[in-house]
């Protein structure tokens, strides 16, 4: 298992999983209940999202590439 990507918090954790899982990939988030103690441990790189190495650059590229996904705005009625 390779470390891909650190979310910001669980919400966002969660979304990339379920994206990455989407299109075939399975993830999970390693140091997840690590928040709990934040008061007393750095509250940064606190979580991971992991996959299998033989997924990690394909997932990499996916998460890039969502993350500067533009999004389209409505078109005027």
């Amino acid at each position: 298992m390779r470390a891909i990507y650190e979310p910001a918090n669980g919400i966002e954790a969660y979304v990339i999983i379920g994206l990455l899982k989407q299109i075939g990939i399975e993830a999970h988030v390693a140091g997840e209940h690590l928040q709990g103690g934040a008061g007393q441990l750095p509250a940064f790189s606190l979580m991971r999202i992991m996959v299998e190495d033989r997924h990690a650059e394909r997932a990499r590229q996916f998460i890039e590439d969502w993350d500067n996904a533009t999004t389209i705005p409505p078109e005027p009625e």
